[in-house]
């Protein structure tokens, strides 16, 4: 029984009522309210995961990012695109000794919502703290986020408004890890683990209460150092994990705002009179990835064995189309298109269903007798529907190879990144998940296979030494030529050895209702749902 038929309203009857006969019989109810004494509107946004931890030095789900990035600003933010303008800069980072030294000026005006201005030693600190771990091991402070900034030699601070950047190396994509929040040092040091609830920053929302993985509620803060101001006075974040309840609970204006709007249900969702699709394209990256650390997976006949059992081909064109398309290595299409890549080879690569194939590569591996486990970040009340569809898709495959206990293992978030970094067969044997990321390769290799981010964001725990040398060469050179080369012939490898099955890329898409004025999307989700910034500024229609 599905959780709608248990609440006595059937995906039959949901559907019927996004028709366009019953289109206007709850036009009267909206999640749009006047606050009482403000200038503007609370709005509820409706996630198919939401945030478990708000301290951005932690941040390791898109959900989370979401929502802390209406409370926390970086030295520099995305504008149009991926292009990049100050936020607490005060212009153009300076570049020198090789691309090894960057030095920011920081603006006077910014202040923390506690009073406090904005420092160099906050910014030291937000750039330190993810590489620092707490002797407490049940919390551990910035792990999943230390590949972002372990390039980082030294950081100076030659006055309060001054940060020097000393890198080991000259790392091609240091603009974009410059986008990172900065936090309060004063705040944050002497208790991360309740800074990570009742977080303090310098954005234009400050958190008026948060429940892990339930609900986060933000209020404009009036006090905001910079203009404009937020139009709106209050958010409110919440989980449902229906793609259909999400768009239903446009038309009955439960939700103003839902993210990710699915594939099948965009059409109902445009026919709405109130409401539309807003779509844009991602970085994100869609894949089923191997526990190469130990158990049956650990053998490369046994992946090539699981890719004979699924067609992604036909599951995407079927089922994910208008809402993204087929991928066929880590690097987003448009990434890779920039970089030139060979992604007409690389779609040879996979294989085409056969579960013959498979029973026989499996019996040439000595595996016989197996229960794998599949690991999706999902709970009973939140999760990705279609991570689930294509979990499904690999256990239904392996049913019919011959493993009859297969499973889907759903965790929530936390517990699925603790489980899949964990390199254990005990605790998954594969898993389905979603990386987000800035635009650059390294991005997409080094924290997903390099083995020095394994326990951190690496779940796949690899052995191969050329592909590492090649990942850390590609990592610490500035020659574009050259890093092409070697991202080239490690993602090769990689796909070759099905370190990982790419599945698809989403796009970036909303359901949005129409009287929300200058609603616009980023290519990166973590920047998204916007509501100010220097270029567009969120109000509600009368």
């Amino acid at each position: 029984m599905t959780k709608h038929e248990e609440n006595g309203l059937t995906r039959r009857k949901l559907l019927a009522s996004l028709g366009i006969a019953g289109a206007g019989a709850l036009s009267g109810c909206s999640a749009i309210e006047r606050v009482s004494g403000g200038n503007g509107s609370q709005l509820r946004i409706a996630q198919p995961l939401t945030a478990t931890v708000l301290d951005p030095v932690v941040i390791e789900s898109v959900p989370s990012a979401q929502v802390a990035t209406q409370v926390f600003e970086g030295l520099y933010t995305y504008g149009e695109g991926t292009t990049l303008e100050p936020e607490l800069a005060d212009g153009e980072p300076k570049v020198s000794h090789g691309g090894t030294r960057y030095e920011v000026s920081l603006k006077s005006e910014p202040r923390f919502q506690n009073g406090n201005p904005v420092t160099a030693e906050d910014v030291k600190y937000s750039f330190e703290a993810p590489s620092h771990r707490d002797g407490n091991t049940s919390w551990r402070r910035g792990t999943p986020n230390k590949w972002e900034v372990d390039m980082i030699d030294t950081i100076e601070t030659p006055d309060d408004h001054t940060v020097r950047f000393e890198l080991s190396y000259p790392y091609d994509a240091f603009h974009e890890v410059l986008t990172r929040a900065v936090v309060p040092k004063s705040a944050r040091d002497p208790d991360p683990e309740t800074f990570a609830k009742n977080p303090v920053g310098s954005g234009p929302f400050q958190v008026d209460r948060f429940v892990p993985q339930k609900y986060a509620i933000l209020t404009r803060w009036d006090d905001y150092w910079d203009s404009p101001k937020a139009a709106i006075d209050r958010l409110k974040f919440v989980s449902e994990y229906s793609g259909l309840s999400r768009t239903m609970s446009l038309k009955t204006g439960q939700n103003q705002l839902v993210e990710e709007v699915e594939p099948h249900l965009w059409k109902a969702t445009n026919d709405q009179p109130n409401a539309t699709v807003k779509s844009s394209e991602s970085y994100d990256y869609t894949f089923l990835g191997f526990n190469c650390n130990g158990g049956p997976t650990s053998e490369e006949k046994v992946r090539k064995a699981v890719d004979y059992c699924v067609n992604f081909d036909e599951m995407v064109e079927n089922i994910l189309r208008p809402a993204g398309e087929r991928t066929y290595s880590p690097l987003p299409h448009q990434l890779a298109e920039e970089w030139d890549m060979p992604v007409n080879e690389w779609k040879r690569i996979p294989n085409e269903r056969n579960i013959e194939k498979a029973r026989t590569l499996f019996r040439d591996a000595g595996v016989e007798a197996w229960a794998p486990k599949i690991a999706v970040p999902a709970s009973k009340s939140s999760g990705d529907e279609l991570l689930m569809m294509m979990a499904n898709a690999v256990k239904q495959g392996l049913t019919l190879a011959g493993f009859q206990q297969a499973s889907v293992e759903k965790y929530s978030w936390s517990v699925f990144h603790d489980k899949i970094v964990s390199g254990s067969p005990s605790d998954y044997h594969m898993f389905v998940t979603e990386w987000s990321a800035f635009p650059d390769p390294d991005a997409y290799v080094y924290p997903l296979f390099h083995q020095r981010a394994e326990g951190e964001t690496n779940g796949v725990f690899y052995k191969n030494d050329d592909v590492m040398e090649k990942i850390l060469n590609a990592r610490k050179s500035d020659v574009h030529a050259k890093r092409r080369k070697l991202y080239e012939e490690t993602i090769t490898t990689l796909l070759e050895d099905r370190v990982h099955l790419p599945i698809y890329q989403p796009k970036n898409a909303f359901g949005v209702k129409k009287d929300l004025d200058d609603f616009q999307l980023s290519p990166m989700s973590e920047e998204n749902p916007r509501f100010v910034g220097s270029e567009y500024r969120v109000t509600v229609g009368e």
